[in-house]
């Protein structure tokens, strides 16, 4: 990563645009090996009580950084201050060694035997063969995993939307002043990155505290076991208490109360987690219409200052309206950090094995790249379709923006809303149980 980065100074500073544009692909893939190899670690050195907590942590450090990143840029932007893109870069590449070498000291990992009967399938075939056991899953197995990664393709896909975000801020307010503009734009990401931040923070608190209670519970059975006494009334999770459990899971309490307060604690988390991350995606399915209704806002005071017969004053359209998209648009970042923090944290609870936790995991950064490319496929084109016209090709020739018209948004924003729901839809088809995550032959 560091290295890729000071290619991209590089390519920056002698305007070798296709130069760039290749190195920046493959820093986007160096990265997604990175954040996959540091989810992978979790299995290997949290509890599983604690993985939940843990999903939340990932969450909120990642968006952490994404906010970090967004300061940083609006810090870049200011008039005030002259600060040379290459200090940027190098200090992108000095935190990335730094961090890359904390993970790796943090992360004590115990070896793998893989002498023998024990190696992995994939280290004894040929170089073809490792890659497709590495990328290869059976979704028919797997059917609880697999609807993960579904819904983690549906969510990357109707976040992309976003990238569109400067064009309807042009289209809208058409200030015709880039800078404003893209202060707007920054403005707007940063509010929405900090609530993320803080709520998935807070899924984390609420998924922590919830495990310190099945820790507990797993410490009371493990104790009684011991004192050759059969536990009852044990409480095993939040509001829970042993006779909430079936026949089956009763039995298998007094045969052996730490597996049976193992299984309950697994089938606690992931259903916790399910239940944040269907609220955050219906939270953020309602509040895509944030911000066009600020849009039709905006046209609706314009078009009754022209019938006044006054000058349209887009600066104080601005002025009036950008606070309350920026608000608005912080209002819909909580449903998205509460989102992450479910999904990660219900990534770890669904795994089909542990022991592969990197592959498995690294397979939900395919699904995201194929939902941001559809995704942005679909938006792109319905914006043209929508919002194309001849009156829009001359407002772009005047320069007042893009040139993309009121349907054209509605149509992506809708669309937004759409896709959001239907992953809310498939998060609620998830079956948390242990027993229905894998479909035998």
């Amino acid at each position: 990563m560091a290295l890729l980065t000071g290619a991209l100074m590089v390519c920056s500073e002698l305007q070798a645009t296709w130069m760039f544009l290749a190195v920046f692909l493959l820093q986007q893939i160096a990265w997604n090996v990175v954040q996959t190899s540091q989810a992978g670690l979790v299995p290997d050195i949290v509890c599983p009580e604690q993985r939940g907590a843990a999903g939340g942590a990932t969450a909120a450090n990642t968006l952490g950084g994404a906010l970090v990143a967004l300061l940083s840029v609006r810090v870049l932007g200011m008039h005030s201050l002259r600060i040379p893109l290459r200090i940027h870069y190098a200090t992108t590449c000095a935190l990335g060694i730094v961090f890359c070498g904390v993970v790796c000291f943090a992360a004590r990992e115990h070896p793998t035997d893989r002498d023998g009967e024990n190696a992995p399938e994939a280290d004894r075939t040929s170089f073809v063969g490792r890659v497709r056991v590495c990328y290869s899953f059976d979704f028919c197995r797997y059917p609880q995993y697999s609807k993960l990664l579904c819904s983690k393709t549906i969510y990357c896909a109707s976040v992309m939307i976003k990238g569109f975000l400067l064009f309807f801020v042009q289209d809208t307010f058409k200030l015709r002043d880039a800078t404003q503009e893209e202060a707007m734009v920054s403005d707007t990401a940063i509010g929405a990155e900090t609530t993320a931040a803080l709520s998935a923070v807070a899924a984390m608190m609420f998924m922590d505290a919830a495990a310190a209670g099945l820790i507990v519970s797993k410490k009371r059975d493990e104790e009684a076991a011991d004192a050759g006494t059969r536990p009852t009334g044990t409480v095993v999770g939040a509001g829970a208490s042993k006779h909430d459990l079936d026949e089956d899971e009763s039995l298998a309490f007094a045969a052996q109360p730490s597996s049976a307060a193992r299984i309950a604690a697994s089938r606690s988390n992931a259903s916790r987690a399910r239940c944040w991350a269907m609220a955050g995606s219906l939270w953020m399915s309602v509040l895509w219409l944030g911000p066009l209704l600020t849009g039709l806002g905006v046209q609706r005071d314009a078009l009754s200052q022209s019938r006044q017969g006054l000058k349209v004053d887009r600066q104080a359209l601005a002025d009036r309206w950008s606070p309350i998209m920026v608000l608005g648009t912080a209002v819909w970042g909580l449903g998205q950090g509460v989102y992450l923090a479910g999904d990660q944290a219900l990534s770890y609870a669904l795994l089909p094995n542990p022991d592969e936790a990197s592959r498995l995991l690294g397979l939900t950064s395919i699904c995201a790249a194929v939902g941001a490319a559809s995704g942005g496929a679909m938006t792109g084109g319905l914006l043209r379709f929508f919002g194309g016209g001849k009156a829009q090709q001359l407002e772009s020739a005047a320069g007042y923006g893009p040139g993309y018209g009121t349907f054209g948004y509605v149509a992506i924003f809708s669309l937004a809303c759409v896709l959001s729901g239907a992953t809310t839809c498939v998060l609620h088809a998830i079956r948390t149980h242990p027993q229905a995550r894998e479909m035998m032959p």
